[in-house]
């Protein structure tokens, strides 16, 4: 009784295992025209490694040969809006990382589907004194914007 439960189990698996897509990430390409990021090469290798780790937490297979699909990513815009506020001695800075991705799903040389990922993500900071805020990008926000917008993507393309 034992064994035929072994082999369902081992059927199972062998199915499932065969039924998974797998995928790996072409081409990155920086299409940010103004700002701080543009032609960043820094930003293309950072969304790389985190569509690799998002499309490995989806349970795709990350290999590279000609029977998988290829996504390849555009960076289309990635900035930060800022609203501040001030009444004498309060300030309150809101500022929300704004990021928009354009991924392309080929299976070989055919292009199989094509979407366009918004992210955002917001930090608001307040305080008592009069406090220079530089308006920089924060990692934590940014990397959370961009995780965010790239499950977007492969959510809608895969």
């Amino acid at each position: 009784m034992k064994s035929i439960y072994t082999s369902i189990l081992a059927i199972f698996l062998a199915f499932t295992s065969y039924s998974q897509s797998n995928i790996y990430v072409g081409d990155i390409v920086n299409n940010i025209k103004i700002g701080p990021l543009t032609g960043n090469k820094n930003l293309a290798f950072g969304i790389k490694n985190i569509t690799e780790e998002a499309i490995l937490d989806k349970g795709y297979n990350l290999i590279k040969n000609d029977s998988s699909y290829k996504l390849n990513l555009e960076i289309v815009y990635f900035d930060i809006q800022q609203t501040s506020t001030g009444v004498s001695v309060f300030h309150k800075t809101d500022n929300e990382t704004i990021i928009r991705v354009k991924g392309v799903l080929y299976l070989g040389n055919k292009k199989v589907k094509e979407f366009v990922a918004t992210g955002k993500s917001s930090e608001i900071s307040t305080s008592t004194m009069i406090i220079n805020e530089g308006g920089g990008f924060n990692q934590a926000s940014a990397r959370s914007a961009l995780k965010k917008t790239i499950i977007t993507l492969i959510e809608k393309l895969l």
